[in-house]
């Protein structure tokens, strides 16, 4: 299953160097944060933001 994520979100986001394991817990928080904002806040949520809030979070995991 996640090498379907990572070939789908590999063309928009630079996975080199990120395990299966980041991957899923970035995708988790990431997905999470994304329904938070729809269902308790109204806020639309597209694609395009998510590639952008996936890319944020593994560029910050990243320098820790």
């Amino acid at each position: 299953m996640m090498k379907i994520f990572k070939n789908f979100l590999s063309k928009e986001v630079d996975l080199e160097g990120v395990t299966d394991e980041e991957l899923k817990i970035a995708l988790d928080q990431i997905g999470r944060d994304l329904v938070y904002n729809y269902l308790l806040f109204g806020q639309d949520v597209t694609v395009d933001m998510f590639i952008e809030n996936l890319k944020r979070y593994l560029y910050l995991n990243s320098h820790l």
